[in-house]
């Protein structure tokens, strides 16, 4: 027999856990966690929220979009002006060597200046706007003039006819990494739901885990009661102790259910914590979490077909998507190495205009005028010998497309079984409800059944203690199914690459 104080406990201890799982207040929308101890109501849509705020993963998805983001936006800078300047000063004397050096000591001094602006164009050729002058005092009797300014003028375009030529040559770097920055934010999409739905299934487990500590507190409470009459009608003399001993052992059993349905509910506070609130501090993790959103009642076999929710996850899924952009990005690497391929040929158009003169303004003045233009125009051709180098570079480019492609196929393949399969757990699960809830209820009915026959001495303790514990099986079947139907909904909402986008 157990002892009376043991009953007490027992008797308080279920109290307890009836006010901890029933305590529910109505959702707000602005929450904010307390101390040790206190705790934080929650709904679905807050724990959604807040996962997607708060968590590292994410934050790192979000670090490596700005970087593909920064990487696509300064691949541009290829593109900029670039500007370069020098200059140079030499003061020298020379011994003569011969009658033609111009003076027994030649002496002379010369300052030098250049300055460049260079651009790389989007078609693949260049352009350069450059200017120099030199200016020299001499001694020299040959010179023209012992002190003189030399000035030149130059512009020059170079532009590939064959290898590298065109804008899509170009530009195919700055195009890649325009993609690469579209497939990154698809992979955050990615990472996005994924996460949503840990969160989501970790919640509905966590209510799951108190709805079956409550069924086990309440299994408790009728074992106890029974046990409780079983000792009154001893104590009468119109029990047997056989039927005491009988529910002392049903109490110790559903007791022990009772403590591992706590520790299935801290264990699924924990995951849900792990996923909503990253870190270790002991604030947090000693809030506990009171899920507000209840499991849903209903539960509707109506779902669209399958074909027609394919056709939304074809362009809704991240998956998808990202090899999409990965196809383009195939196909642009193959299109350079395909132009990589070629012959050279390079056109070069160039204008000089140089001046001399005593004077360094007037120098300077005949070469901005272009008073003495000099015209070049030419061509240059090249060929590699054999060119394995490029040739299988283009090779291993376009099977790396057809790769690419297969790639998409292949997702193509598994998300059609993952969208029939979402469709066909929404319409399971809802039939398993209705089942569920069609099962409890004869189960209820069952019990009250023995119960009445128990009280007319034509039912055994046995009997009315197995049919409790059928009710508290019920039970937990009738809630696992409900929380089954809506972590199927959510999953249909992956399937179809739309969760996260309404709450």
């Amino acid at each position: 027999m157990i002892p009376p104080f043991k009953i007490l406990f027992y008797l308080g201890a279920t109290s307890a856990l009836h006010a901890s799982v029933q305590a529910q207040a109505p959702a707000a929308l602005e929450f904010q966690l307390f101390g040790p101890g206190r705790g934080l109501e929650l709904s679905i849509d807050a724990a959604l929220q807040i996962a997607e705020s708060s968590d590292i993963g994410l934050q790192l998805e979000d670090v490596n979009l700005e970087v593909a983001r920064f990487d696509a936006a300064g691949s541009w800078g290829n593109f900029d002006w670039m500007f370069a300047a020098g200059g140079q000063l030499a003061d020298g004397e020379q011994k003569g060597s011969s009658t033609l050096t111009g003076a027994d000591v030649l002496k002379f001094e010369s300052q030098t200046y250049d300055f460049s602006f260079t651009r790389a164009l989007e078609t693949g050729g260049s352009f350069v706007a450059a200017f120099d002058t030199n200016i020299v005092s001499t001694n020299n009797m040959f010179s023209n003039l012992p002190a003189s300014s030399t000035d030149n003028l130059r512009l020059s375009y170079s532009q590939p006819l064959l290898r590298g030529f065109g804008a899509d040559y170009g530009t195919s770097v700055q195009n890649e990494a325009a993609v690469s920055y579209r497939r990154q934010r698809e992979h955050r999409r990615e990472v996005l739901q994924a996460l949503l739905k840990d969160v989501h299934d970790a919640y509905w487990d966590l209510v799951l885990a108190g709805e079956q500590l409550g069924v086990a507190a309440s299994s408790l409470d009728l074992g106890l009661e029974q046990l409780e009459r079983n000792q009154r009608m001893l104590t009468a003399g119109v029990g047997t102790e056989v039927e005491v001993i009988q529910a002392e052992a049903e109490v110790a059993q559903r007791m022990e259910a009772l403590l591992r349905a706590e520790v299935a509910l801290r264990a699924a506070e924990d995951a849900l914590k792990g996923l909503i609130f990253p870190g270790r501090d002991s604030a947090t993790w000693n809030t506990e979490l009171i899920p507000i959103t209840p499991l849903p009642v209903e539960a509707s076999t109506e779902v669209a077909p399958w074909e027609q929710l394919l056709e939304l996850a074809l362009v809704k899924r991240p998956e998808l998507r990202q090899q999409r952009f990965e196809i383009q990005a195939a196909v642009l690497r193959h299109e350079r190495t395909v132009s990589e391929r070629r012959m050279g040929l390079d056109l070069d158009l160039s204008v000089n205009s140089q001046s001399f003169s005593g004077n360094e303004g007037q120098a300077a003045k005949e070469a901005l005028a272009f008073d003495f233009p000099t015209y070049t125009a030419g061509l240059k051709f090249s060929a590699p010998i054999n060119n394995r180098s490029a040739r299988f570079l283009e090779k291993a480019a376009r099977a790396r497309v057809r790769a690419a492609y297969l790639t998409y196929d292949q997702l193509e393949t598994r998300i059609v079984g993952e969208v029939r399969e979402a469709v066909r757990q929404v319409r399971y699960q809802a039939e398993a409800v209705s089942a569920a809830q069609t099962s409890l209820e004869a189960t209820r009915r069952q019990l009250a059944a023995e119960e009445a026959r128990y009280q007319n001495d034509l039912s055994t303790n046995f009997q009315l203690l197995e049919f409790q514990q059928r009710l508290a099986e019920a039970l937990n079947t009738e809630k696992s199914a409900r929380a089954g139907h809506a972590k199927a909904l959510y999953a249909l909402q992956v399937a179809q690459g739309t969760a996260g986008e309404v709450y």
